[in-house]
């Protein structure tokens, strides 16, 4: 299906419309993690430019954002943290957007701390393993943790 670009920023796949996440949400997402202390970017303006330049792309998986909202808004898999009837409302937002993830999770949110995932691996991944580790995870879950069993 032929995807296209609108001036507003949206791409149209089908009756499906890709939204770029808001800046108001970015700014909010900052603001909490600052609040939090877990902040390692220089300010708001060096995390929007670092966000801005990232590829809209799963870091573990691939998925692109367009896709994961293809899934989310279009209704294909549901879940009660999902928008409901493709309305994004408070505590049903995750998956519409990529998220930022920290691949150590003990570490701050900074440049080198930090790509992008989906709602799925970010999920998946949690504080349990940092992002290299969850790659390998991924290919062979259960190898992985059998192997896990036999190192200790």
């Amino acid at each position: 299906m032929a995807k296209l670009l609108t001036v507003s920023g949206r791409m149209s796949v089908g009756r499906f419309e890709y939204k770029t996440k808001p800046e108001e949400k970015l700014r909010s997402n900052f603001s909490q993690r600052k609040s939090k202390g877990l902040n390692g970017f220089d300010d708001v303006k060096d995390f929007l430019h670092w966000y801005e330049h990232q590829d809209k792309i799963c870091y573990y998986c691939e998925l692109k954002e367009e896709e994961m909202q293809e899934i989310v808004i279009g209704g294909i898999l549901k879940s009660n943290r999902f928008p409901q009837n493709g309305i994004i409302g408070r505590g049903q937002s995750r998956g519409v957007w990529l998220e930022v993830d920290r691949l150590n999770p003990k570490g701050n949110y900074s440049r080198d701390n930090c790509v992008l995932c989906c709602y799925f691996c970010n999920n998946d991944k949690s504080d349990v393993f940092h992002g290299d580790d969850y790659k390998e995870f991924m290919e062979n879950r259960v190898g992985y943790l059998k192997q896990k069993i036999d190192k200790k």
